[in-house]
C-alpha cells in the first residue's frame, strides 16, 4: 500500500512463522519458535561447548556425606553455601545459553523449577530439551529444504539436458 503523502510503499518481510507448541499438556507453558531458523546451528555450535563446561563444572567438587549425623553441620557449613551459589550461578547461565541457543524463552517454558543440570533420563535436563527441540527444527528445515529443491528443480529442468 502507498502512503498518500510520502509516496513510500510499504512491504512486509516479515514472513518468519513461529510455531507453538504446548509443554506437558501445560496451557500456560507455551513455546512459541521458529523451526525453519538455520542460525540455531551456528548459536548450537558456539553455546554447547560452554552448557557443558558449566555442568562439569558445577559438579566436579561436590562435598561428600559421610554420614547422616552431619548433615546438618554440612547443610549449614560455608562450603555448601558456596556450593548453593556456584551451582545457582552455573544454572542461570545455562538458562542464558538455552535462550540464546533457541532465541526464544525456552529455560522459562521448559524448565520453570529446578535447574537446568537435573538428571533426566541418564542426561542433563539442557541435554535432553536440546535433543527433543533440536528435532523439532531437524523435520522443519529438512521437509523447507525438500520444497525449496522441488521448486527449483521444477524451473530449472528445462535447461537440463536429457538423455
Amino acid at each position: 500500500m502507498t502512503n498518500k503523502v510520502t509516496g513510500i510503499q510499504d512491504i512486509s518481510l516479515d514472513v518468519i512463522r513461529k510455531k507453538r507448541f504446548r509443554i506437558d499438556g501445560d496451557d500456560n507453558r507455551i513455546l512459541e519458535l521458529n523451526t525453519s531458523d538455520l542460525n540455531i546451528l551456528a548459536r548450537l555450535k558456539e553455546a554447547y561447548p560452554r552448557l557443558v563446561n558449566l555442568a562439569d563444572n558445577a559438579f566436579k567438587d561436590l562435598p561428600k556425606i559421610e554420614d547422616t549425623t552431619e548433615q546438618t553441620d554440612f547443610i549449614n557449613s560455608v562450603e555448601t553455601t558456596e556450593l548453593i551459589e556456584s551451582l545457582k550461578k552455573a544454572d542461570s547461565e545455562m538458562r542464558d545459553l538455552m535462550d540464546y541457543i533457541f532465541d526464544s524463552n525456552v529455560s522459562e517454558i521448559c524448565a520453570p523449577s529446578g535447574s537446568m543440570y537435573d538428571p533426566i533420563s541418564g542426561q542433563f535436563r539442557f541435554e535432553y530439551i536440546i535433543n527433543v527441540l533440536a528435532g523439532l527444527y531437524e523435520t522443519d528445515i529438512e521437509s523447507e529444504l525438500t520444497s525449496i529443491a522441488k521448486r527449483v528443480q521444477k524451473h530449472t529442468n528445462k535447461y537440463s539436458k536429457r538423455k
